[in-house]
């Protein structure tokens, strides 16, 4: 991963209203970088095709005020849902490294479900920000599992970060251990709806 986002990993946060950020509007040519910028990510599975489509928010019926959608489409294999969360998380520093604020929106409805021959998984809607101050300030004060629930072992210095990393509806799913300098994370499921999600659909944006 491009070591140039690491710091954008303290800023980000998810616009759950795209209100009072500024009249700039994403230009066309940054359309097309974002495209260029998603095929050059670094995949966990680089045999599995992925594609991106951007789209007026309008034509997803994204109701929050977003200018567009990425839909991000895979083929379905075996762990494509966490190859798409990688690419993802890359794709969400690159613009938030380019002032475009995003949201991680599971439950939208796409215009195609299909595209390429590859299946839907999730979009992630955008909009310009002309105010860095916008983004959040003090990434340490955002809500997460205490460090003791979700590592064990020497932190080596990442997990202090690594805990803050996005997950659906925050349900946090992941636990790690540091066992004689190999590091082993799995995913635990815990039945149940979350917010407006249902069990479901947790389950399924939890491997992403």
């Amino acid at each position: 991963m491009d070591k140039l986002f690491y710091e954008d990993i303290f800023k980000r946060k998810s616009f759950h209203l795209f209100r009072n950020i500024g009249n700039e509007k994403i230009e066309q040519n940054e359309l097309k970088e974002i495209q260029e910028a998603f095929d050059k990510f670094e995949r966990l599975y680089p045999e599995i095709k992925t594609a991106i489509r951007i789209l007026p928010a309008t034509e997803v019926n994204f109701k929050r005020d977003a200018e567009y959608c990425i839909l991000i489409y895979s083929e379905k294999k075996d762990n494509y849902l966490m190859n798409v969360g990688y690419i993802g998380q890359q794709l969400d520093l690159y613009l938030v490294h380019n002032n475009i604020g995003t949201l991680w929106f599971g439950i939208g409805k796409p215009d195609q479900e299909m595209y390429d021959g590859l299946d839907y998984v999730i979009m992630i809607a955008i909009h310009k920000v002309n105010d860095p101050a916008l983004y959040r300030k003090d990434m340490f004060k955002a809500k997460r599992k205490p460090l003791d629930e979700i590592w064990t072992g020497d932190t080596i210095g990442i997990a202090e970060i690594a805990r803050f990393s996005p997950s659906a509806c925050n349900t946090q799913p992941w636990f790690s251990k540091n066992e004689n300098g190999v590091i082993t994370v799995s995913r635990y499921k815990k039945p149940g709806k979350r917010g407006i999600m249902p069990a479901k659909a947790v389950a399924y944006f939890n491997r992403i």
